[in-house]
């Protein structure tokens, strides 16, 4: 599709959008948990006990987070065969990217080789793939594009504050990608691909439990929350646990309801991979055994955006997801902010 096609769509959208590759990339770098807990005098075992993580990837002071987020889509492209050519966008969920301008998509876009391909970050924390990947569904529905490339990368170690044992042991870096494409078909045994309703939603009173100040000043500096620590990640521990736990929860459900679904239909959930303790305490209130919820915390850690990303094409790479695959993401954190969507694979097998 030529530059100008794509400003100026002549044809009516499609009608289903399907999913059909999924790629990741992670730094060299290896933090243990049991470093971390070295560092911090914790006893052996610590962190693992309480988040299930044993190592996270760490970008060196050298990398660049976009060029993890350019591999993750270049591998996402190939694993859908689709040539990087007929990419009419990408949209990058990030907190932060190696610039405040221009975009982090911009600058994959142009990686990838794309003729031009539009594009814009969206930030969203925790439940941005989710977001992005709706956001992406509805260009790709309304006719404005046909083939989007979503990518969330995190750098989420520019971030933490080693010394605070309430998330030094809980963050990792990491890019994970997805290609959708659209078709006016409709979806048969051979193409199944579709991807389902999004339901979204906020709670910005309460953004102050999980937060990355600015030294700027900021509705959070007065009442409960307070000044925070510009740059650094904090999280009100406790809260965030209570309020995650119960908001993944019902995203789950609304979302599978939103769609006409049942939880028992879907075939694997893919949740942002906060900590372990939270993922077995919504599998257990979900009633779902281990293997219908895709889990990567304990390689990865919380990667915010990019967790979903990561969990989904691990399990991919793991033979979980192959066509026909129904699936479920949903996200949960800073904002406070949550997603959810449903989607049925049609990339070709694993």
């Amino acid at each position: 599709m030529s530059a100008a096609s794509r400003q100026h769509p002549t044809s009516p959208g499609p009608v289903r959008v399907a999913p059909l590759g999924v790629g990741a990339a992670l730094p060299d770098g290896v933090v243990t948990s049991a470093e971390i807990e070295e560092r911090l005098g914790l006893d052996p075992g610590w962190l693992v006990k309480r988040t299930h993580i044993l190592e996270r990837r760490i970008l060196a002071p050298g990398e660049k987070l976009t060029d993890l987020a350019l591999r993750a889509s270049q591998r996402a492209l190939e694993d859908a065969g689709v040539p990087a050519s007929e990419v009419d966008f990408v949209i990058a969920a990030c907190l932060q990217s190696d610039d405040i301008a221009p975009s982090m998509a911009a600058v994959v876009a142009d990686g990838l080789g794309t003729d031009h391909a539009g594009g814009f970050d969206l930030s969203s924390g925790c439940s941005g793939f989710v977001a992005s990947v709706a956001t992406a569904a509805g260009l790709i529905e309304s006719g404005r594009a046909r083939t989007v490339v979503v990518v969330a990368a995190e750098a989420m170690s520019r971030l933490t504050d080693k010394t605070d044992r309430a998330t030094a042991g809980l963050l990792g870096d990491g890019a994970g990608a997805i290609v959708l494409r659209g078709t006016t078909a409709p979806a048969d045994d051979a193409h199944p691909g579709i991807t389902g309703r999004s339901i979204f939603g906020s709670d910005g009173a309460n953004g102050g439990t999980v937060r990355v100040a600015t030294d700027h000043p900021s509705v959070y500096d007065e009442g409960e929350f307070g000044p925070g620590k510009a740059g650094q990640v904090q999280m009100n521990g406790f809260d965030t646990y209570k309020t995650a736990v119960s908001r993944f929860e019902s995203t789950v459900r609304d979302t599978a309801a939103a769609n006409d679904t049942t939880i028992d239909d879907v075939d694997l959930i893919v949740l942002h991979q906060a900590n372990g303790r939270i993922l077995d305490a919504v599998r257990k209130r979900l009633d779902v055994p281990e293997e219908r919820l895709a889990t990567s915390v304990h390689s990865h850690g919380n990667t915010s955006a990019a967790s979903i990303a990561l969990a989904l094409a691990d399990a991919r790479e793991q033979g979980r997801v192959v066509p026909g695959t129904r699936l479920l993401l949903a996200g949960f954190g800073s904002g406070l902010a949550w997603a959810g969507i449903t989607m049925t694979w049609e990339g070709a097998s694993a």
